[in-house]
């Protein structure tokens, strides 16, 4: 099995659980044998540190920053002496050189990383890391993102104006690598070329030194998703490390939580994170796995459970490990695990790929916008998003879609909430089965599960809304027999939509209206536009 298993207590939406040995035991029950000693997440959730400066004390500082920096380097220095009790490897993640969110929101670097006070100032802070917390194991290096950014060959960037980055970055990353190997003791840095383009990333590796040097990749080029690991960039990715002999670690969502589904607290589908990791077993060249998003000990996650099964056991089918972990509902376990496999039937056939946006799920509304559907495309200004992401995600612009695309996404929609209504039921049905003392994770589930099927329903409707008034109005100036059943067909997706938002709010008002005059309706509502309103917010897929 895999040489590395790196595990993280806590995640973005709940980062305030507290380490403790017992928290640990059960994680090294499951096979892990590594920690990531903090969250590292760009909104710093309770104050977790995202970059050397978070942890270390600084001549530059004023007492208001080493205040903060020595509670933080407090929280790190327990966290590794816990993993040292338990017998287990440490990591520290961080972003370098660090550039804080301005790069992010538009504007140049005012850190470049291609000079050699540069280069001298992050070495001089990975021997302050040793000296300050000292016994950390390995580091992981991202830099893009994490308040970490790159100078572009084609800015205006004294240093690094027309040279690529492959040519650039090397030898910043081959002088922090041995520079933490030799103040560390034998140390490994891993780098994470988050952000960077599967041609850079592919370039890059080329010229990576190989002695106490790691690749820490996302399980595709887009993304970490439960559903689309390994893509052509990962395997090429561990084709040439392999021939370098540069270990990889691939990162993945071993537990319920994730980045995809937050803030929702249990979608449970252990099947996924079993085809996680087999996937990645299958690729040669993986030295390890690593928790992207964090992970819940101690609360019976049946997707963590299911991952220990696999790393402790690699050699178990699917259903031996399901059998496994089901084996607590002693003989409600076969419901059980019928359960947990329509909740990853629906799973799969919701519409990742559309766009970034379609992810966090939980933080988008049935209420949703009356103007036209459209679907929100990410577009950050980065290598990766500016090119190989176009390849992963099916919207990286918030242009008005074809009516195919809206149809093909919600015919996907419409599939998953149908499926994520089924495991409601049956969780339901459970409920009415079990002993009490069985009830608690599932009855947890049910919340999540009614919240994720109410937003599939909610795309759903307002993308074939859209289609259905675009068709009516259409009607209107060329008809055809079709209109009686589009009128009928649009009465009968309000009143759905009604009762998916519970019968409350201006679906009600709207929907009453189309009923009295269907007509004015048309000239009211779903009309396109181009203007980026978001009204919703961020989060809400369809809502401009």
């Amino acid at each position: 099995m895999f040489d590395y298993r790196i595990g993280m207590i806590g995640t973005p939406a709940v980062p305030d659980v507290k380490w403790s040995d017992s928290k640990l035991e059960e994680l090294k029950q499951y096979g892990f044998n590594m920690m990531q000693l903090n969250i590292a997440w760009g909104c710093r959730p309770n104050d977790e540190p995202l970059n050397l400066q978070d942890v270390l004390v600084l001549p530059e500082q004023d007492s208001g920053e080493r205040r903060k920096a020595e509670e933080r380097r407090g929280r790190i220095r327990m966290r590794l002496e816990l993993c040292k009790k338990q017998g287990m490897r440490s990591l520290f993640h961080f972003g370098a050189p660090y550039n804080g969110l301005e790069p992010y929101q538009g504007v140049p670097p005012k850190v470049c990383f291609h000079t050699e006070d540069t280069v001298k100032y992050y070495c001089g802070l990975l021997e302050e890391l040793e000296r300050q917390i000292p016994g950390i194991d390995d580091i992981l290096v991202y830099t893009y993102d994490q308040d970490a950014w790159l100078c572009s060959e084609f800015s205006h960037c004294e240093n690094c104006r027309g040279i690529p980055l492959h040519k650039r970055l090397p030898g910043f990353l081959s002088a922090l690598s041995q520079k933490w190997n030799e103040v560390s003791g034998g140390g490994r840095m891993w780098w994470e070329s988050w952000e960077l383009s599967a041609g850079q990333t592919l370039k890059t590796i080329e010229q990576l030194p190989e002695k106490g040097f790691g690749l820490m990749i996302h399980s595709n080029i887009g993304e970490v998703q439960k559903t689309r690991t390994v893509d052509t960039w990962f395997q090429n990715v561990c084709m040439l490390a392999e021939k370098k002999h540069i270990p990889v670690i691939a990162e993945l969502f071993l537990g319920e939580s994730s980045e995809e589904t937050e803030p929702l607290k249990r979608i449970p589908c252990p099947s996924l994170t079993y085809m996680q990791i087999k996937k990645v077993i299958c690729q040669t060249g993986v030295a390890g796995i690593k928790e992207y998003y964090g992970l819940l000990p101690q609360t019976g996650d049946p997707c963590l459970e299911i991952a220990g099964q696999v790393i402790c056991h690699p050699e178990k089918s699917l259903e031996e490990c399901l059998d496994a972990i089901a084996g607590k509902y002693e003989r409600y376990k076969n419901e059980v695990i019928q359960f947990w496999q329509q909740v990853s039937e629906a799973y799969m056939l919701y519409p990742w790929d559309v766009s970034w946006y379609a992810r966090e799920c939980g933080r988008s509304t049935t209420d949703h916008g009356w103007n036209a559907a459209f679907l929100r495309g990410q577009q950050c200004s980065t290598p990766s998003w500016e090119s190989t992401r176009h390849a992963v995600f099916m919207k990286t612009d918030d242009h008005q879609p074809h009516p195919w695309m809206l149809e093909d996404v919600g015919l996907r929609f419409e599939m998953a909430g149908e499926r994520m209504q089924k495991a409601y039921e049956l969780g339901a049905g459970l409920l009415e089965m079990i002993p009490e003392k069985m009830r608690d994770q599932i009855e947890e589930s049910l919340e999540s599960i009614e919240t994720f099927r109410r937003i599939c329903t909610a795309y759903y409707l307002h993308i074939r809304e859209t289609n259905v008034a675009m068709m009516l109005r259409e009607e209107a100036e060329r008809p055809t027999k079709a209109a009686a059943e589009l009128k009928k067909e649009m009465m009968e997706l309000l009143c759905a939509d009604e009762k998916n938002q519970e019968g409350r709010g201006r679906v009600v008002k709207i929907r009453r209206e189309f009923e009295e005059n269907p007509e004015q309706w048309l000239a009211m509502y779903l009309l396109p536009v181009e203007e980026d309103l978001r009204e919703k917010g961020y989060y809400a897929l369809t809502t401009r």
